[in-house]
């Protein structure tokens, strides 16, 4: 490739450029998929010239080529997206206070831009970057006119939540018309491998989230059905904010990539009823672990005065 990559002009062509590579590598395509500026409007909201500029600038990086039928097409996999607020950063900090009280339902309602002015004592520009990295993370909406939606979170939503997957995930591995990607699971499983070698206390947490989503989302296409993926990706948000706290029991972490990797390991070797298996227990283990230290994750979250970033 040459010359130089085209310029983002403006702060949200380039969360764009990261939304869009999260939206490429949640899906792991082919290389005959095609990706079409109004898809990915719809899909995340957002309308198709800021779409188009983001899209230019992958094609710049040599992440995507445009298809001379209309649409681009994956050239290579984007890397995973950095936090757009590592530890030091301003927005960090106030990221994870925006978390606490989100997970301990104490944010203002409505949750208006002046009034989180106003209780973290932070110019507009600084709330809106944590906003939007809360909206990136499938955590908050803007509301039509003023204020945003918050996603709402407390142990009875989130012991319904295990009990919604843990009818449908084990169901849809054994369904008739369940198809496995064979090469989306290999890429899949080599993710796993990467990350336990690397897991240790300082690992980031949103790197490990993500992989466990995807993980999920992954076997959730394999039901050729958008409901079930939505719905998949509706429980990964609620989820969201449960690691925020729970993040930090390595021991479960590496237990939990481990079950994922036997089931993967199943689904490969042609053995769904196994797999099934596997993620029916995977899922009981899983509710179990947050129901025993749900309270007391909520407590840390209460005590860290600093927000959920400060827990890690």
């Amino acid at each position: 490739m040459t010359g130089k990559p085209p310029a983002l002009r403006s702060e949200l062509q380039t969360e764009l450029v990261s939304r869009i590579g999260e939206w490429i590598r949640s899906r792991a395509p082919e290389r005959t998929m095609r990706i079409r500026e109004a898809v990915l409007s719809r899909e995340l909201g957002v309308s198709r010239t800021p779409i188009r500029a983001a899209l230019q600038r992958l094609v710049g990086d040599g992440i995507l080529e445009a298809h001379a039928l209309g649409g681009y097409v994956v050239l290579q996999m984007p890397p995973l997206a950095a936090d757009p607020a590592a530890p030091g950063d301003e927005a960090s900090g106030l990221h994870g206070l925006l978390l606490r009280d989100m997970i301990l339902n104490e944010l203002p309602d409505p949750a208006t831009e002046s009034a989180l002015m106003r209780r973290y004592d932070v110019g507009r520009g600084e709330i809106l970057r944590a906003l939007r990295r809360l909206m990136r993370e499938g955590l908050a909406e803007p509301l039509p006119g003023r204020g945003w939606s918050m996603l709402k979170f407390d142990s009875e939503q989130m012991l319904k939540s295990y009990h919604l997957r843990h009818v449908l995930e084990p169901a849809l591995l054994t369904d008739r018309d369940y198809v496995v990607d064979r090469a989306a699971l290999e890429r899949l499983k080599a993710d796993h491998r990467n990350a336990l070698l690397a897991l240790s206390p300082s690992s980031p947490w949103r790197e490990l989230f993500e992989l466990d989503a995807t993980f999920h989302e992954t076997l959730a296409r394999g039901s050729n059905n958008d409901l079930i993926v939505d719905i998949i990706r509706r429980q990964n948000r609620l989820r969201r904010l449960a690691e925020f706290v729970g993040y930090s029991r390595l021991e479960r972490i590496r237990d939990s990539m481990e079950e994922h990797i036997a089931i993967i390991d199943a689904l490969l070797a042609g053995d769904p009823a196994w797999a099934s298996a596997l993620m029916r227990r995977h899922l009981v283990t899983s509710r179990a672990e947050t129901a025993e230290h749900f309270s007391r994750d909520l407590e840390a979250a209460r005590s860290a005065s600093g927000g959920i970033d400060k827990l890690r």
